[in-house]
């Protein structure tokens, strides 16, 4: 039988959906975190759900995903250039393939998302997904960067049958060609609003040092380039030199952690600032906090920001980050501006305790993971059983 026989005969049995994830990885950052989300609250009697990694290392999340039912693949460590890329392709193809009947591929992987759904279209998939989970690059960019950005953006547009994003600048950035926008829709990155709430746990978390009249500041995230990490340290350095009973609780780890360590010991931060590494209880520890700092260069929405505003917490955010991801408890401020100028905006809200925010429970109503889940089976099984299209389907507008 062929592939489109078996997905019709599929269809008919009313079996459950089977859907590829393909995904950088299963940890503790923004998209690890939502494919865990998801997982935690699918129906498993609707939908199957295989991930394909690109690394060859274990996740910290993948013990848990395949409690939750999930199969595991792993294709290439796509960061060895070239070769890693079409060891991934092949792979990916062959998986599919060998797998024997798979409804729909979504693909959470940014522009490399072009890659994944031609090879979901070359395997004959139905529906194949572009997730935008980041806004498009700002600043300079080299000429390559550049042609890559514009190669996978056109296959995206030829191969993939849907395209959604975590937000408006999301899909902007990623599904847009010059004036050319082409179909997509907003699913909102939902989190689990029953453990995520301003209730703080019977014991203080492991890390957390309650101090009588200390104000406690959070960020949660990778300490790479996008999420600005340095200058995050040196405004909470000029937060502290005007108001000294501050402190700092840092959950994430990244590729800039060294650097990070360095600037702190050279502002005499060592005692304010708390490196808690990559934890598994974020829901604990947010609602002893009392604001978020996020700097970020660039987020699609930024998880971590709904969160923490679910949990109680008021937050200092960069201009960077899209409007949609303030549920009332946001503060943005211009990225444009140095550090002095950030701590002296903190500091006038410390001094007035943070008045004039308050959580917005319909807004915060719309990134319940359980209205995510229902859009995302509505999507999976969009083109159930059919052969799916590529630019003309996905509806081009000028």
């Amino acid at each position: 039988m062929s592939y489109d026989g078996r997905a019709e005969a599929a269809g008919v049995s009313g079996g459950p959906v089977v859907v590829l994830h393909v995904v950088p990885g299963i940890s503790a950052e923004g998209i690890g975190t939502f494919v865990l989300n998801m997982l935690e609250h699918l129906d498993r009697s609707k939908t199957k759900v295989l991930l394909a990694v690109t690394t060859d290392w274990e996740q910290l999340h993948e013990s848990r995903v395949r409690e939750l039912g999930a199969e595991v693949w792993r294709t290439a460590e796509i960061g060895e250039g070239l070769a890693g890329w079409v060891r991934h392709f092949v792979r990916l193809i062959r998986l599919i393939r060998r797998h024997g009947r798979i409804d729909a591929v979504h693909s959470h992987m940014d522009y490399f998302n072009g890659i994944n759904c031609l090879a979901a279209l070359i395997a004959r998939v139905p529906v194949r997904i572009s997730h935008a989970h980041r806004t498009a690059e700002s600043g300079r960019i080299g000429w390559m960067r550049r042609l890559y950005s514009l190669v996978m953006r056109l296959l995206i547009a030829a191969c993939a049958t849907e395209r959604i994003g975590c937000s408006k600048s999301a899909n902007e950035g990623q599904h847009r060609i010059g004036p050319w926008r082409f179909g997509t829709k907003i699913v909102n990155n939902g989190i689990d609003m029953g453990l995520f709430k301003p209730v703080r746990s019977k014991s203080v978390p492991d890390g957390v040092d309650m101090r009588e009249g200390e104000i406690r500041f959070v960020t949660v995230g990778r300490m790479d380039e996008v999420k600005n990490p340095l200058f995050l340290v040196r405004v909470f350095h000029e937060v502290r030199q005007r108001v000294p009973g501050v402190r700092l609780y840092w959950i994430g780890h990244g590729s800039l952690r060294g650097e990070v360590e360095l600037l702190i010991a050279k502002l005499g931060l060592e005692s304010s600032v708390a490196l808690l590494g990559v934890r598994s209880d974020v829901a604990d520890i947010l609602p002893w906090m009392d604001y978020m700092l996020l700097p970020s260069r660039r987020e699609g929405l930024g998880i971590a920001l709904i969160e923490a505003q679910a949990c109680g917490v008021k937050c200092f955010v960069s201009d960077m980050v899209p409007a949609e991801a303030d549920l009332g408890l946001c503060v943005f401020l211009p990225l444009g501006q140095n550090e002095v100028y950030w701590a002296e905006r903190i500091c006038e809200r410390l001094k007035a305790g943070g008045g004039g925010l308050a959580l917005d429970p319909e807004r915060a109503a719309r990134y319940d993971i359980r209205s995510t889940v229902r859009e995302l089976e509505t999507i999976w099984q969009a083109r159930r059983g059919k052969a799916g299209g590529g630019i003309s389907e996905g509806g081009l507008q000028a």
